[in-house]
């Protein structure tokens, strides 16, 4: 219990040296935006646009809204499920009775909902450690458990997650959802009743309601205690004497899913809705998925920045001795967990995090063969020589986040050249090393290259050399041809490279008194047919210039592909019923240059 403590303290000390002033943030502000939507200012639709300028304005929790989907009908659909908006409501009712008393506006954004709603996610990520401990005492002594604790809090990216960069992400809810789905799970095979099955229920329901994708957390009570023909036997006299029990575990699960259900319905009209289909450019590849660079990869591979890990890995060898009965659980849950995240296309999940944040909720599972591989440890003669490994994992663990927060390690550019670079530094030029590192992809809209001579460039696309000071030759272009000719290229034949920047350029005659819509001159990308990273540069109404030739041209950073044959696209639109005119379109591609 004292080591519950340190630890719990150690988590609340590196939260509170960090104060917690902009939290609702990226990801976490469209986890939370159907509190203020719904409770603030009564639109659950997003249709009054000025409330949210207003919060983008003050408060900047993002460059973009890229947390909603926008429908046909005009509504806007947060991205997000509901389930962490339901966790954060008793701190944010909270923060809302107690904002006003304080002096700060009630606007779901000020400085006691950032705070409050923090302490909140501190408080689950105590409550989780405290259940890892009652959980591991199920299967160890305390001493084991203790062990185990301390290389699961200590020694893995759990730490950075709650304490440093994701107190508010799903991660940390989760992993404390988890530790307590699998406790209810014993509970319930030791004592079969009602209430267990609906609190089975409801807890998978939450996990569930969180990320959709994390209803495989149902394996695990399910295939609980099937793995020998005693336990299984066992498991079926139990559901032949309570059948009522699965049923009420599920209407349980399906209460609580179905508050994204009707959300879902009342916008779309669908008791199901796939919110990530608005971006072409990201998805699930299930056959096969990404699981050598997720496991493996310098960029943000799980056991290369979380090699204690591998134990847990060599402990469900060993669990086939020691709890086989619970083996099929434990195995096939991480097997399609594993799976499922690393399907995803963007397997590393973004910046703003240590080692790979997808896979966190599963340590509560995880810590249960780490536990036998500690056990058995103990039991051999040289076990020294391990614990001395472990102290070092977790030293390195806790060295490596303490890069991770100056800076050392980068979020998202990682490579292997670039690890060992600043492996065991305190100090590092990163100007010096930015060369070792992955393109920098900035989240700006305009974005240009900072290192153009690492780069080669040729030309891929070029129509027309007029020169001439008239429209003579050139393209009409009005609502009847909205769209000029342009290159239409596989990302495979533009490079083999992970990226290329793209140069366009074309010259647009404004004629005399022209009032309509400026073109714009697009790059995207396409997955099956459909775009992605679509950008565009236009000409500023307030200078342009009306009976002459006038350039636009644009630097586009191409993006993180999903297949080769994804294809870019660069043409310049025209959406209005007056005529302009065009020509010179040039596209250039820039590679880099191999070292």
């Amino acid at each position: 219990m004292i080591v519950c403590i340190v630890l719990a303290l150690s988590i609340v000390f590196v939260r509170a040296i960090q104060a917690p002033t902009r939290m609702l943030t990226w990801d976490v502000f469209g986890y939370y935006l159907y509190l203020p939507a719904n409770f603030i200012y009564n639109d659950p639709k997003l249709n009054n646009q000025e409330w949210m300028d207003d919060i983008f304005e003050k408060y900047q929790p993002s460059p973009t809204l890229y947390q909603l989907v926008y429908l046909e009908n005009g509504d806007k659909l947060i991205k997000y499920a509901s389930g962490m908006a339901v966790l954060y409501s008793p701190f944010f009712f909270i923060a809302h009775w107690l904002a006003p008393v304080l002096g700060y506006p009630a606007d779901g954004f000020s400085l006691p909902y950032q705070v409050i709603i923090s302490i909140g996610g501190i408080l689950w990520a105590l409550a989780g450690i405290f259940l890892l401990r009652k959980l591991l005492l199920n299967f160890f002594t305390d001493k084991i458990s203790v062990i185990v604790l301390i290389l699961v809090v200590a020694g893995t990216n759990y730490l950075h997650l709650v304490s440093i960069d994701g107190t508010l992400l799903t991660h940390n809810y989760l992993f404390t959802l988890y530790t307590l789905l699998i406790i209810l799970t014993i509970e319930y095979h030791r004592k079969p009743s009602a209430l267990m099955a609906i609190a089975l229920g409801i807890t998978a329901g939450f996990i569930s309601l969180i990320r959709p994708s994390e209803a495989v957390c149902f394996l695990i009570p399910i295939l609980w205690s099937t793995g020998t023909l005693k336990a299984l036997k066992n498991k079926i006299s139990v559901l032949r004497r309570h059948p009522l029990h699965p049923f009420l575990m599920a209407f349980a699960a399906l209460s609580i899913g179905s508050i994204q259900f009707i959300y879902w319905k009342s916008l779309t009209g669908e008791w199901i809705y796939y919110s990530y289909s608005n971006n072409p450019g990201e998805g699930f590849r299930f056959f096969p998925p990404y699981i050598m660079e997720f496991l493996f990869s310098y960029r943000k591979g799980w056991l290369v920045y979380t090699p204690v890990m591998i134990g847990s890995i060599i402990g469900t060898v060993l669990m086939l001795k020691r709890q086989r009965e619970n083996l099929p659980a434990i195995i096939l849950f991480i097997v399609f967990d594993i799976w499922i995240i690393s399907a995803w296309t963007a397997w590393w999940y973004g910046g703003g995090s240590f080692s790979s944040r997808s896979i966190v909720p599963a340590y509560s599972v995880l810590a249960i063969p780490l536990g036998y591989l500690v056990m058995e440890i103990g039991k051999r003669k040289w076990n020294k020589i391990f614990s001395i490994i472990g102290v070092f994992l977790v030293i390195l663990n806790l060295f490596q986040t303490y890069q991770w927060s100056r800076g050392i390690i980068d979020k998202e550019r990682m490579t292997k050249e670039y690890y060992w670079a600043i492996f065991g530094k305190v100090n590092v030029d990163k100007d010096k090393l930015d060369k070792l590192l992955l393109v920098d992809r900035s989240t700006e809209t305009n974005q240009v290259p900072d290192h153009l001579e690492r780069y080669t460039g040729k030309v891929i696309y070029q129509y027309d050399q007029l020169q001439t000071a008239d429209t003579i030759q050139a393209i009409r272009m009005n609502s009847e041809n909205q769209f000029s000719p342009g290159p239409d290229v596989p990302f495979k034949e533009l490079t083999k490279s992970d990226h290329v920047w793209i140069k366009s350029s074309i010259e647009v005659w404004l004629p005399e008194g022209y009032s309509g819509k400026m073109p714009h001159l697009v790059s995207s990308f396409h997955y099956k047919d459909a775009a992605y990273k679509y950008r565009g540069a236009t000409i500023d109404d307030n200078t342009a210039i009306r009976g002459a030739w006038q350039p636009i041209t644009y630097w586009y950073l191409s993006p993180e592909v999903r297949t080769p044959d994804d294809n870019l696209k660069v043409y310049l639109w025209h959406n209005d019923t007056a005529s302009i005119y065009i020509r010179n379109l040039k596209v250039e591609v820039f590679e880099l240059t191999a070292n």
